[in-house]
Formats: structure tokens, sequence, C-alpha cells
């Protein structure tokens, strides 16, 4: 038997599967957890507000236990595990030494902030990312186009920039400036490689664009000329073997020395391989957390206002376009937190169900009202098309007899009308989607939720079946990597899923939510910028 292993490093947790290598069943999972800190550090270093850090002494920790579990489960024998990959969360900034090591493990730089992890939700380089944007255009720098037109202050420039202003010795200290999956592999491996999937999207070094040069950085900041050099490291595609597991590694890891490490990902895009998905026209919507809608295309288009676009950035040979939502899931939770009475609390742990599900359902008992409160998705700032984390939520219409589930409802029709907006501004620029598929793990419990997409979008909308779709695109990669098929494409051939649930829109229900949809883009207009 021949297996290997996706990892997906969460927000809050590391899951990985053991996956069938000949099959692409997934016969074992595991799962290790960590802490996102944003009011002070463990050492009780306070933090600036929307600053969001991880600790990279709990990653490795979480990721043994996550392996361990998940082979003990799946019943493999060391000796017939092959490969694995990783994908994580990104921009998730880490400033390491020459050797891969965290700056966060020195005693000096235990409580300085800029030494951890700065998350993808991090959205304190804004100043930065602005300053950047307005040099990049005035120099008509090309790499802007990759970006939409404007840096988001979720990437890599804007971080260490930020890092040079608020502790330039960190800086100067930092050998290297590296995502958390380039560090990863980084360390599983002993070999700095850098991931065109973070490179391309987040980097913004896609479509034969490099690294700006030094001109453009010293311009920038005098120090930072050095950019380039600690952002150094060849650049591999998915599918690509970055190196191979150290016996150190191994050993900690319960398995063979030597064997393959696929390059890594942004977490939000692997699940393409899962889902099968390498055709121009072939899109992805992963409702979680937050929102990403990774479109494939056989050309390029400059569109306006995109997080990232870069060819072989997903599969090898396509242009990839990502456009993504702040806040989805993160919204939700947010209100359940804090706005939701008692009562139904006491009544969903009676029924026994979440009290999201509960607030679906109440929610959902009725078609579309054209009077009924209206949403904007800005809970966490927006990154596309419009490129500003100072934004914020707001509703219209409400009532003193509204209720609760009325409120969750305009939530999750906010969502996905900031889904439907984005559909149609890719396709308005040229990047049609073709076959829209759904993953993540609101998607999979929520299927009221799910159908409010599939009619506000008007387009039938297949959910993945997958329990982690992420972790199974890594694993996929990872059977590539280890040379068990010829190419990324043969193996997602051979092992991506088949199995979806497929929504069918409502048209009498797409047709009433027009109205809705006018109101949502009129409080777009008022309150933010096209």
């Amino acid at each position: 038997m021949r297996y290997t292993i996706g990892i997906d490093f969460g927000t809050l947790s590391c899951r990985a599967v053991v996956m069938n290598a000949d099959t692409g069943e997934i016969v074992g999972v595991g799962e290790g957890g960590y802490h996102v800190y944003d009011k002070r550090l463990p050492c009780g270093t306070p933090l600036p507000d929307r600053m969001a850090l991880a600790d990279p002494a709990e990653y490795f920790p979480a990721l043994q236990k996550a392996v361990r579990e998940a082979v003990a489960q799946s019943g493999a024998k060391a000796e017939e595990i092959k490969g694995l990959a990783v994908d994580a969360t990104s921009m998730s900034l880490l400033p390491c030494d020459g050797d891969g090591n965290p700056l966060s493990s020195r005693q000096r730089w235990q409580a300085e902030p800029m030494a951890y992890i700065r998350l993808w939700k991090s959205y304190t380089a804004t100043a930065e990312a602005e300053k950047i944007g307005s040099l990049a255009r005035a120099q008509h720098q090309p790499w802007l186009e990759v970006c939409g037109g404007a840096p988001s202050s979720e990437g890599a420039y804007p971080k260490m920039l930020e890092t040079l202003r608020r502790c330039p010795a960190l800086y100067e200290d930092a050998d290297a400036f590296v995502d958390l999956n380039e560090w990863v592999a980084w360390r599983l491996t002993g070999k700095l490689t850098r991931s065109a999937s973070t490179m391309g999207m987040k980097n913004y070094c896609g479509d034969g664009k490099t690294l700006p040069e030094n001109g453009f950085w010293a311009q920038l900041h005098p120090a930072m000329v050095s950019a380039g050099e600690k952002l150094r490291g060849p650049v591999l595609t998915w599918g690509d073997c970055a190196g191979h597991l150290t016996a150190e590694m191994a050993e900690y890891l319960g398995l063979v020395p030597g064997i393959a490490v696929g390059t890594g990902g942004l977490d939000g895009h692997t699940p393409v391989m899962a889902l099968g998905l390498k055709n121009s026209g072939d899109a992805m919507l992963t409702i979680g957390t937050s929102g990403v809608l990774g479109v494939l295309s056989d050309e390029w288009h400059a569109v306006p206002g995109v997080c990232g676009a870069a060819k072989d950035a997903m599969i090898p040979g396509l242009y990839a376009y990502d456009l993504c939502q702040s806040g989805v899931g993160d919204m939700f939770g947010w209100f359940v937190q804090n706005c939701v009475p008692a009562r139904y609390e006491r009544q969903a742990e009676q029924e026994g169900i979440s009290v999201h599900t509960l607030l679906s359902r109440l929610g959902f008992a009725q078609p579309p009202r054209p009077d009924a409160p209206v949403a904007v998705d800005w809970w966490n700032g927006s990154r596309c098309p419009v490129v500003d984390q100072t934004l914020s939520g707001a509703i219209s219409g409400l009532r003193l007899s509204t209720k609760p589930e009325e409120i969750y409802r305009a939530l999750v029709e906010a969502a996905a009308f900031g889904a439907r907006f984005l559909v149609e501004h890719a396709e308005a620029h040229g990047v049609p989607v073709k076959h829209l598929c759904v993953c993540g793990g609101i998607a999979s419990k929520n299927p009221l939720l799910v159908q409010c997409y599939a009619n506000v979008l008007g387009r039938p909308l297949y959910v993945s079946c997958l329990p982690n779709s992420a972790a199974a695109g890594v694993a996929i990669a990872a059977s590539a990597a280890a040379g068990l098929y010829s190419s990324l494409d043969a193996a997602m051939e051979h092992l991506a899923s088949r199995d979806f649930i497929p929504y069918e829109p409502d048209r009498g229900a797409h047709a009433a939510y027009e109205p809705l949809y006018r109101r949502y883009l009129e409080m777009r207009r008022a309150f933010g910028t096209k």
C-alpha cells in the first residue's frame, strides 16, 4: 500500500489526513490546536488593536499530535507513507534566522510582537500598505497589476516595512521572512524554498513578474534595500518536491527519513486539487472564517482590486485569480457571541443543535422579503475589490419588531451578496466562472446557508463531501512530489474527489433577492468606494 499525508494549518488548529495514494480515500485524520494572540503575548506584552499573532513554538507540537493521530487511525505503516505536503493560512509572515529558526525563539525577542507569526488577519500594517501602494503607482510598478492596483496590509511587503518601522533591529536580525507554509517546509526539509502559491498571490510575482528591484525598496526606506534578499529562495509549484524529511523531523513525527516533502501553498487554494478543478472557468468558493473565490483561466486579465493573480499559483499552466471576503464565519460568530438572547441558547441546547443551526432554521423559514434587513459584509474590513481594512459593517432596515434570526439571516445574505459581487466583478473583467464548487466547514454544516448562496448567485453549486478538502488537496500534491504519479494533473485524475452535493438555485427566490441585492450595492457605494 502507498499513502501520503496532507497537513492543513488553519487559524486555530493543524489538521492532518492520511490518503490512500492509489484510491484517494482518506483513511486517517488527526488534529492539534494552538492559539491566536490578539490582546497580549504569552509573556504578557500587550498588543495593539487589530493585531493577530501566533506563537510558532505551538505549531510543531500541534503538527506532531495531528500527524501521529492520523497515522495511528489509518493503520498505515511508517514505511508505506511516501510523502507529505503542507498548506497554511496566508499571508502569515514569520521572521527567521538563517537556519529557519523563528526569531521569537530567542530570548532577546520574546517580548517583541514583530518576532512572532503575524497572521493573515493582522491588519496593523495599513499605513505601510498605503505608502507602498502610493510609491508603486507613482513609479508604474508592473507588479501592481498582480494585486489589482493596491497591495493589502495582509501581505509580506507591508508587514516587512511595519517590522522595520517598529523594530529596526529585529528587521536587520531577520535573515529571511517566510510565509507559514514555507517555514514549515523549511523546518521539515532543512531547505529554504518558496511556494508559487505564496509568491504569486501574496508577493505579487505572477505572470512572469519578479520581486521589486532594489531601487524601489531604497526609495521606500533605505534599509528595505535588503528586502529582496530576505525573500530569496527557489520558487516551486504544487506537485514539486521541496526536499526530503530530515531524520530529526522523521523521528519527531513517527515517519521514515527521506520521504518527499511537497511544495506548500495557501490553505484557501489547495482544495482545487482535491475537488479536481483544473480547467479554465473552474472556480472554488471557500466558505469559512473568511471567504475565498479562486478562479482558473487560460488567459491573463488585469482585474482591478483582485487580491492576487498569478500563473501556476494554483494549477500549473493556468492563471489563478484570488478574490476574497475578509469576514464570513467570523461575522456569524460575532453575532452569536454578542447579540443572541439567552432564550435562543436554551432552545438550541434543548434541541441538541447549535445556535447557528437554530438561527438559520428560524431565519430562512420564509421567502425573501423586499423590506428585510440588508447588511454589508465588512465586519473585518474589505479585501476585494475595495482594498480597505478600515471599512466596517452596516445593517439597514432594522425595526423594533426585528428578531435575532432576521439579523442573522441578513448577515448570511450579506456574505452571499459579497460572493455574487466578486463573481460578477471577475466576469466583468474577462474571467468567466463556468463551474462553481464549494468547500469549507460552514458549507458542510449548514445546507440552508448554501441554498441561500445558490439562490443569490442564481447558479448551481456543488458542495464537496470531503471533511477537509484543503488537507486532501496537499495530500494529492504530495503524491506527485513523491513521484507516485507523473504529474500533478495525473495525480488529480486518479485521486480527486468526485463526491459532491448539488444545490440548484430556486429561480423564484433568485428573482426575489434582486431588490435586496440592489440595496446591498447601494450600501457598498454609500459606505465604501468602487
